[in-house]
């Protein structure tokens, strides 16, 4: 007797080894090349829509938080920073800087054993033992968050860079990763809406290395960890806001800029059409 199969239902006759089955297996269990082929067409199907943006500002909020992590990303996160800020006011940095790894190791065994994916969780411990190495080379407690400070304004110059070549980073970000298609570019209102968006990024950026860098000269080294921890998750939390805002302005002018933007819309319909073809028989092949 045949076990029941807990995806598909059980057809009313018992098909022979390698005679098709009403749920889209041969009698031993392998797929037919129908089968193989309609879940081939809803992966493509999958990948060719275009993903939209939130559009009421509590689901804005949503996509934002989840961005940056959530209550459980952003924690794990700044455990580290939060640990050596704290040993090191009490104690020194040697004493701060394992308390750090320490911390960083704990949070990285926790995610393994939570089964998430090992490059992220290798990635946060990765970025812990590289600043505490920087601060051991320049030989200070501070030298902990000098390494970050030169990324932030690297990444400031580059989207600033990015809206004087007339080519703003959010709007090409966005627009090659959920196929928007590159009408904004002409689109002044909509290349406005992207510069305005990436100059943000990039202002927060600056304003973030011109405090670190102030502290970091004035050898305050508790109130540049805090800094680091404010200027952080919470400055981002906007920034993500602003871009929403800014790619739902697109969006809108996209429906009627846009030449492509009908032929795109036909696309995702005739695939959710086929998807649900698909589902229906599907069910028929169940009864």
């Amino acid at each position: 007797m045949h076990e029941t199969d807990v995806t598909w239902l059980p057809t009313h006759e018992e098909p022979t080894n390698g005679e098709p089955k009403g749920d889209g297996t041969n009698g031993d269990g392998t797929k037919t090349e129908q089968s193989t082929g309609d879940e081939s067409k809803k992966d493509d199907v999958k990948r060719g829509e275009p993903k939209k943006a939130p559009e009421n500002f509590q689901d804005q909020l949503a996509y934002a938080w989840e961005y940056i992590g959530g209550v459980y990303g952003t924690i794990l996160t700044i455990l580290p920073v939060i640990t050596y800020i704290a040993v090191n006011a009490l104690t020194s940095m040697w004493p701060a800087i394992w308390a750090s790894i320490g911390t960083a190791v704990l949070v990285y065994v926790f995610q393994l054993l939570r089964k998430e994916k090992p490059a992220a969780a290798f990635l946060g411990l990765g970025t812990v033992l590289i600043t505490c190495g920087v601060a051991v080379f320049v030989g200070e407690a501070k030298g902990y968050y000098l390494l970050g400070n030169w990324i932030t304004v690297g990444i400031g110059s580059l989207l600033l860079l990015s809206v004087l070549v007339r080519r703003p980073l959010i709007g090409q970000v966005w627009a090659a990763a959920n196929l928007q298609g590159t009408f904004w570019r002409t689109d002044r209102k909509s290349l406005f809406c992207y510069d305005v968006a990436t100059l943000l990024w990039s202002l927060l950026s600056f304003s973030r290395f011109a405090v670190e860098r102030w502290l970091y000269n004035m050898d305050e080294t508790t109130w540049l960890g805090i800094a680091r921890l404010v200027m952080g998750w919470p400055l981002t939390f906007f920034a993500v806001l602003t871009s929403m805002w800014a790619v739902r302005k697109v969006d809108g002018r996209r429906k009627l800029h846009d030449p492509s933007y009908e032929a795109s819309e036909q696309m995702a319909e005739s695939g959710e059409s086929d998807s649900a073809d698909v589902e229906s028989a599907a069910r028929r092949g169940e009864q």
